[in-house]
């Protein structure tokens, strides 16, 4: 018979045993809890956890330039389809970013069509496990005036449901515009399944205390999905209804303004992070007005704002600045009408001088269609080639088009440093009456 000391001390370490055992399969359970990402309520209000540590969203929106994003200290980017989405995922991965992923619907006749949700489930199956992966956004402003309650509250739902069900490990949510307060609301009323909104912000950024009024009915989470200068449904027009772009210059001014006064600034225990828009080239009005990357692929001082408050440095830009542009001595506002083929003068004021930099003249027809401004594809924009008399850094002059229509006076320079700055004037080809 064994002494009592020795069982004592045996079944001390067999003690042992079993708690190292229990704790390691206790840790276990934490690890596979922390997998995936989860909204969770904290003592200081809600956040993100991606992988068990809370993920606060800075990035952009756009179609691409990863690699650049990352250098700019982000660690998000939306993209809006599934055009390459497992290269962009792997690629996000392996620089440290996470993707936002959209999944766009398709709305006919009140209904969501069958080929939108099937392309819509088929995405989310592919992709749900990918480590680059945040949280899915079902549709963009697809919540409008016509989402109203019925087959299509139904179906939303529904779809929102079988994408929980095949991915329980990152959240939804959809897109709303700010002046659709009403929408925010009815989607925390008849769409339950959507774990937080996301809204579409821009000119009344500054307004977004707004949302502070709204707690006594909702007080979710929310994203601020796109943001940055004002959109051209902002501006002022010209009498025939063409928006008045700020110089990239004065847009840059403008988005780092407002992240360090109204982004930076938040502490409602609600907002899990931004996405300025667009990172990329997007036509809409025209080439340059949110694209952060012009057509050239050369980056705007816009990107180096956005570094600077994403990385809380405060470098002074030292690349080339344009204060405004002129056609015939008159600014964008007086809605310049030019006949036919008569001699025009741009002139473009520059911030500094610097006679090395390349610059860029160009005469373009508006991209969109009048009078229902729809935007054009390049094949249906029409082609009108002008005659160049004269040009330098600073100064073009050009026979104005023959054909009637509205157009607009480009200009881009471009600094040994890789940046761009660039600006336009519109103007309207009248002909005279016989």
């Amino acid at each position: 018979m064994l002494p009592i000391r020795i069982i004592s001390r045996y079944f001390l370490w067999l003690w042992f045993l079993l708690i190292c055992i229990c704790l390691s399969c206790n840790s276990g359970h934490r690890k596979e809890d922390e997998k995936g990402v989860k909204l969770l309520k904290t003592s200081e209000g809600f956040g993100l956890f991606r992988n068990g540590k809370e993920f606060y969203i800075k990035g952009a929106a756009g179609n691409g330039h990863l690699k650049e994003l990352a250098k700019a200290g982000a660690n998000t980017l939306r993209v809006y389809d599934t055009i390459g989405l497992k290269n962009k995922l792997d690629l996000a991965d392996s620089l440290g970013l996470a993707l936002v992923v959209d999944l766009p619907l398709i709305i006919s006749k009140g209904q969501i069509k069958t080929t939108t949700v099937e392309a819509v489930i088929s995405t989310v199956e592919n992709y749900k496990d990918h480590p680059a992966l945040l949280y899915w956004v079902l549709g963009n402003e697809v919540y409008s005036p016509r989402f109203k309650p019925g087959i299509l509250d139904e179906e939303f739902n529904q779809l929102v449901e079988k994408i929980r069900q095949i991915d329980p490990d990152h959240p939804i949510t959809t897109t709303v515009t700010a002046g659709a307060v009403e929408h925010m609301i009815l989607i925390n009323w008849r769409c339950p399944g959507i774990d937080f909104i996301s809204i579409n912000i821009f000119g009344r950024l500054n307004q977004i205390d707004f949302l502070k009024k709204l707690s006594f009915v909702w007080q979710g989470p929310y994203v601020i999905s796109e943001w940055g200068n004002n959109g051209p449904w902002e501006s002022n027009s010209t009498t025939w209804g063409a928006p008045l772009e700020q110089t990239s210059t004065k847009k840059a001014v403008q988005i780092k303004q407002r992240y360090q006064d109204y982004i930076a600034t938040l502490d409602d225990g609600r907002c899990l992070g931004s996405l300025a828009f667009y990172w990329g080239t997007k036509l809409e009005t025209t080439e340059t007005w949110f694209s952060l990357f012009p057509e050239n692929e050369k980056k705007t001082q816009a990107i180096f704002e956005l570094e600077n408050v994403w990385t809380n440095k405060d470098r002074k830009y030292t690349g080339p600045e344009i204060d405004h542009i002129l056609i015939n001595g008159q600014r964008e506002w007086n809605s310049i009408i030019s006949l036919p083929g008569q001699p025009i003068t741009g002139q473009v004021v520059l911030v500094g001088n610097d006679q090395d930099d390349a610059f860029f003249w160009e005469v373009k027809p508006e991209a969109w269609s009048t009078p229902s401004k729809v935007y054009l594809k390049d094949k249906d924009r029409p082609k009108e080639v002008v005659q160049i008399e004269e040009q330098n850094n600073v100064q073009i002059t050009f026979n104005a088009p023959l054909k009637e229509g509205p157009y607009r006076l480009h200009y881009t320079v471009e600094g040994k440093d890789g940046y761009v700055a660039t600006a336009n004037v519109p103007f309207y080809v009248l002909e005279e009456e016989e």
